[in-house]
């Protein structure tokens, strides 16, 4: 039996309306990354190299930031419904009155430390680390964590000698001995700057955060109050999709590279691959086995508020449930 072919084109015409109508209902978005491209939002870029957000009937689009601070307060602007949020920067936020929260861990153990060139020092405590001349780039936290984290291991505020240089000549300054230490982190920094002593001929060390007593939570996905409750439905998506690209970093470490590399050739894949090496063990904090990837351990995020309200003199303006939320996460 012969078709109607006015009505087989009415069929497609019908078809593709359907089509272009549920493209049109995708939820386009920029996910602010904080910085440049990286191994520590490298499971963002899989998931939408991989369709994962596109299964959930969003189209995201990566873009780079320009700091935490900055990414955080361009969030609570609603500049971005995303990004790449760091804790320290949602705690002032909040206590300035904005309304960022983490809705996922992907930093869930401290990413930070000191970093130092070994064939000039080999340094394993901030007790090694006495007369030593740190660098910091003017306006970063590292002027006000570091003597936070000397007072919290009962050291003067002299202990260390923090002087402020250009933030394009820090490591470099590290690298030539100008300055003994660096204020520097897994899964971003670090990386790279282990591949800038190589070039010069030297290693670098790395002293934890983690062991000298600074237990807390690194950076996660974040968003605001408000999205989270007037669109959880987006919230439970957004974070669906994106452990789904962090879950692919753990279990193709190199492929993650190589479309880091297709998708932001400017990157040097060799660092990127050791960034992601570095998130895929920072990704796996306390609680995570239980309830899923993105979980916030509860303690680490209330010994994250504390130092940072101690530190910048807060008071008790933000309490740690003002900062995350675990309500999304799933195994």
């Amino acid at each position: 039996m012969s078709q109607n072919p006015r009505l087989l084109l009415a069929a497609i015409a019908l078809s593709a309306g359907v089509a272009s109508s549920t493209s049109a209902r995708a939820e386009a978005f920029e996910f602010n990354l904080s910085w440049l491209p990286q191994g520590s939002t490298a499971g963002i870029i899989v998931a939408v190299n991989q369709g994962y957000y596109k299964d959930e009937g969003l189209d995201v689009t990566p873009v780079r930031g320009f700091g935490g601070l900055r990414t955080v307060n361009e969030i609570d602007q609603g500049l971005f419904k995303f990004g790449y949020g760091n804790p320290d920067a949602i705690v002032v936020n909040r206590a300035n009155g904005g309304k960022t929260r983490l809705v996922g861990a992907l930093n869930a153990t401290n990413p930070g430390g000191i970093c130092y060139v070994n064939e000039r020092h080999q340094l394993s405590s901030l007790a090694d680390m006495k007369g030593l001349t740190l660098g910091g780039a003017a306006g970063t936290p590292v002027h006000v964590t570091i003597p936070a984290i000397l007072a919290m291991n009962a050291l003067p505020p002299d202990h260390i000698n923090i002087v402020q240089l250009q933030g394009s000549v820090v490591t470099t300054a590290l690298i030539d001995g100008t300055i003994d230490i660096y204020e520097c982190w897994r899964a971003s920094g670090k990386p790279l700057l282990d591949s800038q002593a190589a070039e010069a001929g030297v290693t670098i060390g790395f002293v934890s955060y983690e062991d000298i007593g600074l237990r807390t939570m690194g950076s996660g996905i974040a968003t605001t109050d408000a999205i989270i409750e007037t669109q959880p439905e987006l919230v439970e998506k957004v974070l669906r999709a994106s452990y789904r690209g962090y879950q692919f970093l753990l279990d193709k470490p190199e492929e993650s590279a190589d479309i880091v590399l297709a998708m932001f050739p400017e990157v040097d894949r060799g660092a990127v691959l050791a960034q992601i090496m570095d998130i895929n063990a920072l990704i796996i904090g306390p609680g995570v086995a239980e309830n899923g990837l993105g979980y916030i351990d509860p303690t680490r995020a209330a010994a994250l508020v504390d130092f940072i309200s101690n530190a910048n003199d807060l008071g008790d303006a933000v309490k740690p449930e003002d900062i995350y939320t675990n309500q999304f996460i799933k195994k």
